[in-house]
């Protein structure tokens, strides 16, 4: 099967860019898009019938707030995966955060994970979800579940993740903090597998500033991951980034796992 995520940066906007004949071109099995911003009624109608002729669609925008983060995962029906909206947690799920996809014991966990935000706002809300999340994925390993967590995880784990580590100490994205309880999700048995293949190689970022030309210099992060089981590893066939793909400003991820 092959998984697919990416922050689109509102799916309307993103449609007149060429997503679906992306979308046609690489014929993900299962696809987690983030920040859709808008509501599955607001997207053109033949669009949505496209999409709902080969894949099953859920669709999981914020209530809180219209236009503001949302989650979406599309996956082909002839795959037979179950989708459930949320953690169970009010506070994140009203945010359309992160969608549940299960297939017997393989368990995709997808979406958008919250930005500690500029004055670093939100930064004990999103340690707190890093928390609840955490606990979530141990009750799931304890259960003997395999799990594929994707998303934009809005933490760049290590120095090696960004251009410039040491102008963004206090940065959203890597303070000390989310750079910690992103290590929650490790010690709950997950992977961050395109790293541990690429061990000590630099500028596989996902995420560029709009300014300053930085996607032309590379300067960027690397805060779009897929983490998976410990005891999938021997399954994944291959992890990517796709720079390529300009019509966001990030890319889309990508893993390949042996079904």
């Amino acid at each position: 099967m092959r998984f697919y995520s990416w922050n689109v940066n509102g799916f309307r906007a993103v449609l007149k860019k060429g997503f679906m004949e992306w979308l046609e071109a690489t014929d993900p099995d299962v696809l987690n898009l983030q920040e859709v911003r808008c509501e599955w009624e607001e997207v053109d109608l033949a669009v949505r019938r496209e999409l709902e002729s080969a894949y099953e669609v859920c669709w999981f925008p914020s209530t809180v707030k219209k236009g503001y983060a949302g989650s979406a995962t599309l996956s082909r029906k002839e795959l037979g995966f179950k989708h459930t909206k949320g953690l169970g947690f009010p506070d994140y799920d009203g945010e359309g955060r992160l969608i549940v996809s299960t297939r017997g014991k393989l368990a995709f966990i997808a979406g958008y994970f919250p930005n500690a935000s500029q004055g670093l706002v939100r930064l004990p809300f999103k340690r707190q979800f890093a928390r609840d999340l955490a606990g979530i994925l141990k009750a799931r390993h304890r259960k003997k579940e395999q799990i594929v967590l994707a998303g934009d995880m809005n933490v760049a784990p290590e120095e090696i993740d960004l251009a410039r580590p040491k102008d963004n100490v206090q940065s959203p994205g890597f303070t000390p903090e989310e750079r910690e309880d992103f290590k929650l999700y490790l010690g709950a048995g997950m992977v961050d597998i395109l790293r541990e293949r690429n061990p000590g190689v630099p500028g596989l970022y996902t995420w560029w500033s709009q300014r300053g030309g930085a996607r032309a210099k590379n300067v960027g992060w690397r805060i779009d991951l897929f983490l998976v089981s410990a005891t999938l590893r021997e399954q994944v066939r291959g992890a990517a980034i796709h720079p390529e793909v300009m019509a966001s400003d990030h890319c889309p991820i990508s893993l390949d796992l042996a079904d």
